[in-house]
């Protein structure tokens, strides 16, 4: 599927609960997977609905089992989040493991763009999965990456992208120089535009 980029509309739009699994979402989940696995350069580690012009409640992520911090080729396993909702988290919000060098994230709807975001250290999360071509809720906790990835797709759900933190919090945001292979700041006015 097309991987939509801002400032697409649909990436500004709350998106609705699934509420029965017929062939069209089975074949929806099939080839959100698919996309999420076959996207290269970059490659990602979570896709949602939205970002393939779908306004559900679903989104994939491809990380290794557990919370693990590396994703390791061929280690890594990919899970279908349906209606997620964060049902507790932790108090301390952080920018990563090292407080001096926060993770950036960046976003295949908003390409070669990176970030710090603040983020919820731990989550627990209820969801639907697809059990029997019946929905069966779950609840999960998440903990470091794993957790961080899931509260970036879980935004795109509700309509947010990671560049809205950066203008909240007045956070700087870095745009990928591919020739000089670094990271520059840009003048945030840019991305008010998304």
């Amino acid at each position: 599927m097309k991987i939509i980029t801002v400032p697409h509309p649909t990436l500004r739009k709350k998106s609705l609960d699934v509420r029965v699994i017929d062939k069209k979402i089975l074949q929806f989940v099939d080839q959100l997977v698919l996309t999420l696995a076959e996207k290269s350069n970059p490659s990602g580690v979570g896709l949602a609905a939205p970002q393939v012009d779908k306004n559900i409640r679903i989104f994939c992520t491809n990380l290794p089992p557990g919370n693990e911090l590396e994703t390791d080729e061929g280690k890594s396993q990919v899970n279908v989040y349906i209606n997620p909702v964060i049902t507790k988290h932790s108090k301390k919000i952080t920018f990563g493991p090292d407080k001096n060098e926060p993770i950036l994230e960046g976003c295949l709807s908003i390409p070669s763009l990176y970030g710090p975001v603040p983020r919820f250290e731990s989550i627990e999360l209820e969801f639907d999965q697809i059990i029997n071509q019946e929905l069966k809720r779950t609840k999960q906790h998440y903990a470091f990456f794993p957790a961080r990835v899931i509260q970036h797709e879980l935004d795109h759900l509700n309509g947010v992208l990671f560049t809205d933190y950066s203008l909240y919090y007045d956070l700087p945001i870095y745009q990928e120089d591919e020739k000089k292979r670094k990271l520059i700041e840009i003048d945030k006015k840019m991305i008010e535009l998304f």
